[in-house]
């Protein structure tokens, strides 16, 4: 699946006599906002579940014109391709999924893994990543053989393509299964915080979408949406071989529960979308997860120091791993905390830092958006 050059985005449904299309009028572009500086872009698709019928949106732009575009398809779309905007030059396809099912949360160490966390939007700076660290080709197809991506949290707000990053890890992701890799997707605060309609940090630009496709942003990923669901699947802890990866860390408070991973996700995925409830459910476990000053993707005490490392090593020792990766707090480069115990990965991808952990051959590497490779201290 490559980029294609292209003022246009076309969305391609592969059956088109089931596919009814409403384009309305087109809009000059909107002036700046001057809150945060974002505006009216080209955006989407978003696939909405409705009374039988898929309903997919999505802003297309004409010279310097956006217009809406709402298609409305009986029956499933799986299988259909999909096309995502960028910019005005570049969009990429993907196939809708024929199944979403719950992740595993337990792996085999794979030969070499690359993690990066915390991209917030910034997609240009995670293909950039992705391709020159041989993750993949400029044709978004999987080159890292059987190696494993993991992702570990914050995709979603502060930047500017949200949408796009998402699906291109949703495209990724079948790349990857089909070369005999894999692409571990892990929820951080800013995921289950979109979920539950907390949308402080996104951008003007989503407020303009949402007017102009006529959907509240705050519908755009619940569970009768196409990402939703695929949202919905996801782990917010996971373990590879030696390695436990999550967005935040695991608090001293969530240790005395002595919980297994497989505990954690399987009782927070039912409230993914219910984080209130959570917190009154009366259950301590996920009370305590879904509680800020103790979440897993929400605690700060492995980069603040503020944990001692015996509470640290129970945690270890609670998961049977030698080492947890985290991201949430950023740092100037991927680095060690508590002798290496702990490597932390988020960097201000924003600003022009981009990187990556990798490991390869039991060897660990921050590796950069340019794809140079060093040695973490």
């Amino acid at each position: 699946m490559k980029f294609i050059f292209s003022g246009i985005f076309i969305l391609s449904l592969l059956a088109a006599d089931s596919v009814s299309s409403n384009c309305r009028f087109y809009f000059p572009a909107p002036a700046e906002d001057t809150t945060d500086g974002s505006k009216l872009d080209l955006d989407g698709p978003y696939i909405i579940y409705r009374n039988g019928y898929a309903v997919i949106k999505q802003i297309q732009k004409v010279e310097n014109a956006f217009y809406p575009v709402s298609d409305s398809v009986q029956g499933s779309l799986k299988g259909k391709l999909i096309s995502c905007n960028v910019n005005d030059s570049l969009f990429f396809s993907t196939l809708v999924k024929d199944t979403l099912i719950n992740e595993d949360c337990v792996f085999e160490m794979p030969e070499k893994l690359i993690a990066i966390s915390d991209i917030e939007g910034n997609f240009e700076a995670f293909r950039d990543f992705l391709i020159n660290n041989g993750v993949i080709n400029s044709d978004n197809q999987w080159l890292f053989a059987k190696g494993h991506l993991v992702l570990n949290g914050d995709f979603f707000d502060r930047g500017l393509n949200v949408t796009e990053c998402l699906w291109f890890i949703y495209h990724i992701e079948q790349e990857a299964v089909k070369n005999g890799g894999y692409v571990h997707f892990i929820l951080g605060n800013h995921e289950i915080m979109n979920m539950n309609d907390d949308i402080r940090y996104v951008r003007n630009k989503y407020a303009e979408t949402s007017k102009f496709i006529n959907e509240d942003y705050k519908d755009l990923y619940k569970p009768n949406t196409e990402l939703g669901r695929w949202l919905e699947t996801k782990n917010i802890v996971e373990k590879i071989g030696p390695y436990l990866f999550l967005h935040g860390g695991i608090s001293e408070e969530l240790n005395l529960l002595n919980p297994t991973i497989e505990e954690i996700n399987t009782k927070s995925r039912e409230y993914y979308y219910s984080s209130k409830a959570a917190r009154v459910s009366g259950d301590t476990l996920v009370s305590t997860i879904f509680r800020s000053k103790y979440s897993p993707f929400w605690y700060r005490g492995y980069v603040q120091e503020t944990i001692k490392e015996d509470s640290l090593n129970i945690t270890l020792k609670i998961f049977n791993v030698e080492k947890i990766v985290v991201g949430h707090t950023i740092v100037d480069d991927v680095r060690y905390f508590y002798r290496g115990k702990v490597i932390a990965i988020d960097t201000d991808h924003a600003s022009g830092d981009t990187e990556g952990l990798l490991i390869e051959n039991g060897n660990e590497y921050r590796v950069d958006r340019a794809g140079n490779k060093n040695e973490i201290k």
